[in-house]
This record gives structure tokens, sequence and C-alpha cells, in this order.
């Protein structure tokens, strides 16, 4: 390893420091404020750079160990960014990349949804009219070597960083298949692989439309149009838009899904930041707009920033009755500012607004240790766990409802146009709450282990299945013995009506989207969604805008909340 020399290292963070600091004074900013004793903040943090790089030097030549300096830096720049915000990162690598597709919804691959099992990266699926599609790769190949290296052990970004690549290329990889003896090698040419941001819609028994939308990308508003539009066809008395677990995305892109629903002019979010050009006022543009029927929206604790933009817009402008929880809270706008064609660094530039006023910015300080994370993702095999050291504190029925009424109270009050009352103060709060579903012990370490997915996958080696296959119970009985073989162990009194239901619902989501794919596994999920079956039940009881509004205003003076001093 060369030896480090902080020469260029001062230079580059002179010129860089140099450019900063010319922005700062162009803005406004602290580029030459006192601090005392005649200095300015400008020659503190020359100083403090030149520091910085004597301290890198030592470090490199008198450390007991031989270290990595660019490892050390980059450390740096994470610890420092860490000072900020937790929106505010360092991108670099495979994190850019991802940024950028899910944010352009697009990248350069094969097309293969991956996990980790059993020591292996593993096909969840492949993505419908993809190379991996067309060539026959299937739910449950085992990948064991990319590009003449094994892969045991591997993480999925690392097989996924292996697997990605410029359009046109081609890349080698082998895998072994339940039921096969020997591996099957693939070579294919990578191309543009697009992730859709509304994975599944369709028109449900009851003349009520479904659609789920997983985040906010580039295409996002036309691909949600298309689903609007073909619904519409088929004649729908009612909408359900579905961003539960939506992370956001593209502020922009928020916008433009949101003036879908809402008058020319309505003004749907605006943002305030340090610096002038942070703060702008969105307005919905569109003239051709979908309606003629209610609209309900639904949203969770991980719902966030660009959905609670639109949740928030459309609960302000009563154009829908939102439900579920309270979301997330992350109402502020990052900027990405792009350093090298691999690099780039994520800042938090301003904060956003509803049009009644409401941030939604939950302060990390006050975000609720308790709240229970755990999610199932679209892939339908995969559940967001808490980390294994998090609480696992529960509240009993007498603590939650003293909490909610000590929220309640905390909670400025807001108006919509209609003279509604609205929630400020963290998140959007929505107009019927829901309690989101308790995950059990059991559920979680069934998910955990993949043991749905392994069992799906060795019972389709044998058995075919139609698209609206059910787990019976001499399927169930076969799981039990499965876990058995696998050594996973569970007390018989853990198999509750409840977990059983779940078993069931697991093992074919499993193994309807191993054998027909993601859009035939929605609907077993839906079908056993407790949450949407609520929502289905509140409009066909509860069937115009106006009588769901009054059932929420109902529920609500039922409820614990005391609201605060009115703000207008």
């Amino acid at each position: 390893m060369k030896r480090f020399s902080p020469r260029h290292l001062i230079v580059g963070i002179a010129f860089l420091a140099l450019g900063a600091f010319t922005i700062g004074t162009v803005g406004g900013a602290f580029g030459q404020s006192k601090t005392g004793g005649g200095k300015t903040a400008q020659t503190d943090v020359y100083h403090d750079l030149e520091i910085f790089t004597k301290i890198l030097e030592k470090i490199s030549q008198n450390y007991v160990d031989e270290v990595d300096t660019h490892q050390l830096i980059e450390k740096a720049i994470e610890g420092m960014l860490s000072e900020l915000d937790p929106h505010s990162q360092y991108l670099a690598g495979l994190e850019y990349e991802d940024l950028m597709v899910s944010t352009r919804g697009e990248f350069g691959g094969l097309g293969i949804l991956i996990s980790f099992r059993d020591n292996y990266p593993t096909v969840m699926s492949p993505i419908d009219g993809t190379p991996a599609e067309r060539a026959g790769v299937r739910g449950g190949d085992q990948i064991i070597e990319i590009e003449g290296n094994a892969t045991e052990g591997w993480s999925v970004d690392k097989a996924v960083g292996f697997l990605r690549g410029e359009p046109g290329t081609k890349v080698r990889f082998k895998v072994t298949r339940p039921g096969s003896t020997e591996p099957i090698e693939y070579v294919l040419t990578r191309e543009v692989i697009n992730v859709s941001s509304v994975p599944y819609y369709s028109k449900m028994d009851d003349g009520i439309g479904y659609i789920r939308v997983s985040n906010f990308a580039k295409k996002t508003a036309q691909e949600l149009e298309d689903a609007l539009t073909d619904l519409e066809k088929q004649g729908i008395r009612g909408l359900v838009l579905d961003f539960r677990s939506n992370p956001g995305g593209l502020l922009q892109t928020a916008t433009e899904v949101t003036e879908l629903f809402l008058d020319k002019d309505k003004l749907v979010v605006y943002t305030k930041g340090r610096l002038a050009n942070s703060n702008r006022k969105y307005y919905s543009s569109n003239r051709d707009i979908h309606k003629g029927y209610p609209i309900v929206v639904m949203v969770n604790e991980n719902s966030a920033s660009a959905a609670e933009i639109f949740a928030g817009a459309m609960q302000d402008w009563d154009a829908a009755v939102v439900v579920g929880q309270t979301s997330f809270g992350k109402g502020t706008v990052q900027t990405v500012f792009t350093l090298s064609e691999t690099e780039a660094v994520k800042l938090t530039t301003a904060k956003y607004y509803t049009p009644s006023g409401r941030s939604i910015h939950k302060d990390e300080r006050d975000r609720d240790e308790d709240d229970d994370l755990m999610a199932m993702n679209d892939g339908g095999g995969e559940v967001d766990l808490q980390p294994e050291d998090a609480p696992e504190q529960k509240l009993d029925a007498g603590t939650q409802e003293l909490k909610q009424a000590k929220e309640a109270v905390e909670k400025p009050v807001f108006y919509t146009s209609s003279g509604r009352v609205v929630y400020g103060g963290g998140g959007i709060t929505p107009d019927v709450e829901y309690t989101p579903r308790e995950y059990t012990d059991l559920m979680r370490r069934l998910e955990r282990d993949g043991l749905g997915f392994s069992f799906a996958v060795d019972y389709l080696k044998s058995h075919q299945i139609t698209e609206d296959f059910k787990t019976s119970d001499a399927i169930l009985a076969d799981f039990y013995k499965f876990l058995g073989a696998r050594k996973f162990e569970y007390k018989k009194e853990e198999l509750t009506e409840e977990n059983v239901d779940y078993i069931r619902t697991m093992i074919a989501r499993e193994a309807v989207n191993n054998k027909y794919g993601r859009k035939s596994m929605y609907k077993v999920v839906l079908d056993a969604d407790p949450e949407l079956q609520d929502v289905l039940h509140m409009m066909e009881k509860h069937p115009t805008l106006k009588d769901m509004f009054q059932y929420a205003d109902d529920q609500n003076k039922s409820s614990v909340k005391k609201p605060a001093a009115p703000k207008k």
C-alpha cells in the first residue's frame, strides 16, 4: 500500500471549501461571518481542514497497523453528515445506483428479484418480460456462481452488484434448481429493466377499484393514469389507493400524482428552506381529472415523504378519506448533489407543508420507540423485521388509551377546505384509524427464516396448482412435517387460529407467486388483508364521500381525542 501524502488532499479540500464558501456568500450565509478575534468562519474552516489532513497523515504514517485511508475519509464524511439528520447521506457505489433506480424506475440488469436463502442468493421470482423470465429462470433457483465466482455466503447487495450492468453487456451465472441434479448455466444479455411503481391494480368483486402504489419515480404519474383509465373503462363505483409502506420519492412526482385528482390551480404542497430557491409552491395544473367516485387513501406508519404529500393534499382538499395509521412523518426535502459518476451527497434542503399549513415532519426524538415496524413488502416473501436488539415492549389497553390521549392533546389542529379538523405535529393522522395487525413471534420467525418460500418451492417440485390455490389441511400437515425436518422449534400452543390462518395465506402466497407471478400473488395477499377488508366494508356501508366523512367524524367523537388550540 502506498504511504499517504496529504498534499493533494489539502489542495482538493481547500478548493472545495473555497467553492462552498463562495456559494455561501452569494446566498447570504456564513461565508464571511466573524467568529471572534478578527477571524472569519472561512478562516476557521481552513484551519480545521489543515488539522484534519495532518491527523490523517499521522495515522497513515505512524499507526500500529496499516490502515485504509480512503475508508477512514469515508467514515469521517459519514460522521459529519450524521450530525445533521438521518436523511442527509453520502452515497457511493451501489447506494448511489439504488437511489437512481428508485427515482428513474429503471436499471440495467436481468430482471430478477433476489433474497438470501440457505446461505445463497436465491431467486424469489423473475420480473415479467425481462431476460431472466424469457430464459426460464424460476423462483427458488439458487445462484451458486456468477462470472466464475462462487456465491456461497454472498449478500444480496453483492449479488445484485455483479448481475447489474450496462444494457447490452452479457453476464454468466449458474443456478441449482429443486428437482434438477445438475447446475444450470445461463449467459444472458442485460437490458433496461423497468420497475413499475404501480405493481398491481384490479377491479374487485364489489365494483371497487384497487391500486397499489409502491413508490414515487419519474413514471409513476403515467403508470397511475393508465391504471385509472383502465379501471374506469371497466366501470367502478369507488377507488382504494394503497400507499401503505410507500417510502416516497420525487417531490415533483408527488405533485403530478396529486393533480390527477385535484382541480387546476389547487395548492398541492409548499416548501420552506434556508435559501430563497428552496421556498416554492406547487399547484395542480391538470385540466382533466379523475372524479365521479369516492376515493379512500390507505397509509400506515411506514408511508413517508411523497406519500404523505399526496395523502395530506387529498385530505386538506376533502378529495379522499384517509385511513390506516398515522404516517411516518418525513416532511423534509432532500436534494442530491452529484460529486462524480458514482458518488453524490444527499442533503436536506427544505421542509414541506400541506395546503392547510401543516408541517408533517416528526422530529426523530418524538418517534415512538414502541412502534411495531414490521410490514410485509411487495415481494410477498420478505418481512421487514425490527433489529433483534430492538425493544419488544407492548402496551396494555389502558396504557395505549392514555398514550393516544396524550398524543392527541399535543397535536395542533388545522382545517380542511370544508372546515373538517385535521391534525399536524408529525405525520398524516388518518380520518379513520385502524389498529395494525399484530404479528406474533411465530409469524416473525417463519418469515425471517423464509420457510413459507422454501416449502412452496419444495411442494411445487411434485405438485401442480391452479391460480386460485388454497392451503388445505393436508398441505398444512405436510408443512408441519417440513418444519420438523428443518429443525424449526415451536410449541403446539402457538398453533392458534390466528397463526394457522396466517400460515395458510403464507404458503398460498409463496406457491402462487412462484408458479404464476407477482400479480396473482397480490390477489392472495389482498383477500387475506384485514385492513383492506375493513375499508371495503366501510365503502359498502357508507357509499359516498360525504357518508364516509360523517362516519369518520362519528368515530373520532367517540375516541379519546382532545384537540389543542386551533390554528388557521
